[in-house]
């Protein structure tokens, strides 16, 4: 008798237990589970449809008060982790996260989203700056450059083939073509690299940091002691950080 009560309770609670883990199993994942600033997506394609970006827009509260200001502009670049056909995914780390939990911004920024599969297109990447600059009441003399491991190569290699676009450059964990550092002189740069980065090595930095230093670039390299590839957690949150990319201006 009490082996059937048991056998007769077990089998009353085997619903129970299947309606909870298929519960569980519908819970959608959360890209950023802290955000006080919501984005706009939108997307973006070449005249002659040979290149399109999904991307995210961030504006400031008071964007819209007064028609007649122009805004500094900055663009980040994600890195390899966050390519894809999903732009929700861009918010998860990077520049978009840390502004996306403090939830303020005293510029305009946009965030492409690299294909999967692929590295940042150069030329996909100024003509998508083209339209921005046409879209968004932002002075084209305070563009700022940003990008983190393949962002931050994005960030080197698009600045050395147009540097004329940009009044800064924040390239983080990143490298480039030295070979090709002449044209960034005069070009404020403020790099950051942790010498124990593991996937891009710090040499790596150094060596177009070195580069771009020797063309004449007005350079800052900060170095993290001990820190491996995760440097742009402590470069986003530098304290003066924000009030350098605004003062930048060609």
């Amino acid at each position: 008798m009490r082996l059937l009560a048991l056998l007769a309770a077990c089998t009353t609670c085997l619903p129970a237990l299947a309606q909870t883990k298929s519960e569980k199993a519908a819970t959608p994942a959360v890209v950023a589970p802290v955000s006080k600033l919501s984005p706009t997506a939108k997307k973006f394609t070449t005249a002659d449809g040979k290149g399109a970006l999904d991307y995210l827009v961030y504006l400031p509260a008071d964007y819209e008060k007064d028609k007649s200001k122009q805004w500094t502009l900055v663009v980040f670049l994600h890195g390899a982790g966050e390519r894809g056909s999903d732009v929700q995914v861009v918010r998860k780390t990077g520049l978009t996260r840390t502004l996306e939990q403090r939830g303020t911004l005293p510029y305009v920024m946009v965030a492409p989203q690299c294909p999967t599969n692929t590295i940042w297109n150069v030329g996909t990447l100024d003509k998508f700056l083209d339209q921005i600059l046409t879209d968004y009441r932002v002075d084209k003399k305070r563009v700022v450059l940003t990008g983190l491991s393949m962002g931050g190569f994005g960030t080197w290699n698009w600045s050395v083939e147009h540097p004329e676009r940009f009044a800064g450059l924040v390239p983080i964990c990143g490298g480039g073509k030295s070979d090709k550092a002449a044209a960034l002189k005069g070009m404020p740069i403020w790099a950051f690299h942790g010498d124990a980065d593991p996937a891009v090595k710090f040499a790596t930095g150094q060596a177009i940091v070195d580069a771009a230093k020797a063309a004449g670039a007005d350079i800052k390299f900060t170095v993290y002691p001990g820190v491996g590839h995760n440097s742009w957690g402590k470069a986003y949150a530098e304290p003066e950080l924000e009030a350098w990319i605004l003062a930048r201006k060609k």
